[in-house]
C-alpha cells in the first residue's frame, strides 16, 4: 500500500514549511509542496529532500486542480499579507474557496484548513474590520457547506510578531517599552511559535483522523497578558521592559502603521472578546488547554525568547 500523498499549500512559507518539515521527518507520507516559484532557493532545497514541488497560484483554480491530483490530504493556508490581497482583501476568501473546490473535485479525503475566528460574528457585528480573521472563517463555513471532510487549525498570535510588527522601543533610562494599541495590561493574548509548532500539531492530527476530523483545534503555546509578555522580556533579556498602552490618538509617527481598521480592530477584538472569542470557552480561555490535549509540546513565550530575543 502506497504512502498517503499530502499536498501542502504555501510550502516555502511559515505554516506550510512547518507542516512539510514535520511530515518529512516521519517518512510516512509522500509530500507535494505548492509554491508560486519552483525555482526559488527554498523550493530547490525541498526538492533535494525528496519533496515534489509544483507551481501553483492560489488564485488560479486550474493550477490547484493539477496540484491536488492524486492527493489524499491537503493542508490549506492563505496569506492575507500578500500585496495583492492587501489591495483587495476579499481575494483571501476567494483563494481559500479555490482550495476547497479543487480538493472537492479531486476527491481529496481530508482538508486541513488554517482558519481563524470570525470577529464580525463573534462581536455581534461590532468589529467588522478584521478581514484576515473573517476571510479565513468564511472559507471554513464554505468547506462545511460543500461536504468536504476537514479539520480546522487555528493559529494564535505569531510570537515572531513581537520585536518585528510590534516593536520594542528603547527609553532614555535604559529600559524599553512594549507598545500595544487599545489593549489593557490585563488583556490576554494567545501566542504561537508558528514556525516550530504548527507542523508537529498537524502531524499529530493526521495520525488520529477519527479523533480530529470535523474538529477545530487551536495551536497555542502560551496565553499571557500584555503585562506578562513585557515581564517575560524582562526575565529573559535582563532589560526592564514595560507594557505601554497606546490610545488610538497616540498612533502617529512611528506607530502610524497601527492606525488602520485591520490592526485596531484586531486588538480591540483581543481586548473585548479574546483572541478566539468564545470558540474555546469564554474569551478563548480554554485554547491553551485544548492545544495541550493533543499531547505534544508547544513552545512557551519564554522558550521562544530564549532562542530568538536579541
Amino acid at each position: 500500500m502506497s504512502k498517503p500523498l499530502v499536498a501542502i499549500c504555501g510550502a516555502t512559507g511559515v505554516q506550510g514549511g512547518s507542516v512539510l518539515q514535520a511530515l518529512l521527518e516521519t517518512g510516512d507520507y509522500r509530500l507535494r509542496g505548492l509554491t508560486r516559484n519552483v525555482s526559488s532557493d527554498k523550493a530547490k532545497a525541498l526538492q533535494e529532500k525528496g519533496v515534489e514541488m509544483v507551481q501553483a497560484d492560489l488564485a488560479n483554480k486550474d493550477d490547484l486542480k493539477r496540484a491536488f491530483e492524486g492527493a489524499d490530504i491537503v493542508y490549506g493556508v492563505t496569506n492575507f499579507w500578500d500585496p495583492e490581497i492587501l489591495k483587495n482583501p476579499s481575494l483571501e476568501a476567494e483563494q481559500g474557496k479555490n482550495i476547497a473546490d479543487a480538493a472537492k473535485e479531486n476527491k481529496v479525503q481530508w482538508l486541513i484548513w488554517s482558519s481563524a475566528p470570525s470577529c464580525s460574528k463573534g462581536s455581534g457585528g461590532k468589529i467588522t474590520e478584521v478581514k484576515h480573521f473573517d476571510g479565513k472563517n468564511d472559507v471554513e463555513e464554505y468547506i462545511k457547506s460543500i461536504g468536504l471532510s476537514f479539520t480546522s487549525v487555528n493559529i494564535g498570535c505569531y510570537m515572531s510578531n513581537f520585536g518585528y510588527l510590534i516593536p520594542l522601543v528603547p527609553n532614555d533610562d535604559g529600559t524599553q517599552s512594549l507598545p500595544l494599541p487599545v489593549v489593557h495590561e490585563d488583556t490576554y493574548i494567545d501566542l504561537t511559535d508558528t514556525a516550530s509548532d504548527t507542523g508537529p500539531l498537524v502531524k499529530a492530527v493526521l495520525q488520529n483522523k477519527d479523533k480530529y476530523v470535523g474538529q477545530r483545534l487551536p495551536v497555542v503555546g502560551d496565553r499571557l497578558t500584555a503585562k506578562q509578555i513585557a515581564d517575560t522580556y524582562t526575565k529573559v533579556t535582563g532589560k526592564t521592559t514595560k507594557f505601554q498602552a497606546l490610545t488610538k490618538e497616540a498612533l502617529e509617527g512611528p506607530f502610524s502603521y497601527m492606525n488602520t481598521g485591520e490592526f485596531l480592530g484586531m486588538f480591540t477584538w483581543f481586548r473585548d472578546f479574546g483572541y478566539y472569542g468564545d470558540i474555546y470557552g469564554p474569551n478563548g480561555s480554554g485554547a491553551l488547554e485544548a492545544t495541550k490535549s493533543v499531547g505534544i509540546h508547544q513552545t512557551t513565550f519564554e522558550e521562544y525568547l530564549k532562542k530568538h530575543a536579541k
